[in-house]
């Protein structure tokens, strides 16, 4: 996720937690017979409080909460399922002063490709997205149970810092997923 979506998410679950935690505590507290919960609900002017409805405010205050409500329904929305698309990473080359501009799509199916050469993996997967504010090469293998789990890391590893040299030292990460493929027993004979 982007840190902006992040941060939007925890402000507001924080938010909603805190008033429910509030709310919760407060109705303990009338129920336990808590002295302030019980004398700060016997101020309230009941007869106040049931004509509300019958104010005049009361429906435009209504229709307010419901455009809040629906506004922050749809930014929400928005965040979370914005694009994680990356941008062109820009390459410096000292020597030519000059810069170049690379899809990291293309990258990150090469470097899938690599894998998928590997003994043991069945199939590969690859995009390029933006994790935190960082680009990445995003590989998910899945792969037979009887993988050599180390073996396959370590090559999986190679070809992460050969993809990261390619890239001049662009800060891309690269992400591995794999995924094991579940074990079928032998048919009995």
């Amino acid at each position: 996720m982007k840190l902006r979506t992040v941060l939007v998410n925890r402000l507001l679950t924080f938010a909603v937690g805190a008033a429910l935690l509030g709310a919760g505590a407060f109705a303990l507290a009338w129920l336990w017979q808590v002295s302030f919960a019980r004398e700060w609900l016997a101020r309230l002017d009941r007869p106040r409080i049931i004509d509300i409805p019958d104010q005049s405010w009361w429906e435009g205050a209504l229709w307010t909460a419901v455009a809040v409500g629906v506004t922050i329904g749809i930014v929400l929305l928005a965040v979370n399922f914005s694009r994680r698309r990356t941008s062109r990473v820009q390459l410096y080359d000292e020597v030519t002063e000059a810069t170049l501009a690379v899809e990291l799509g293309p990258v990150a199916d090469g470097v899938a490709g690599e894998l998928a050469a590997l003994p043991g993996v069945r199939a590969t997967r690859s995009r390029a997205v933006v994790e935190r504010h960082l680009p990445t090469l995003s590989i998910t293998v899945y792969a037979d149970p009887n993988i050599d789990v180390a073996d396959f890391t370590a090559r999986a590893e190679e070809t992460a810092e050969r993809a990261a040299r390619a890239l001049g030292g662009a800060r891309v990460a690269t992400q591995v997923l794999l995924h094991l493929d579940p074990a079928h027993p032998e048919p009995a004979a």
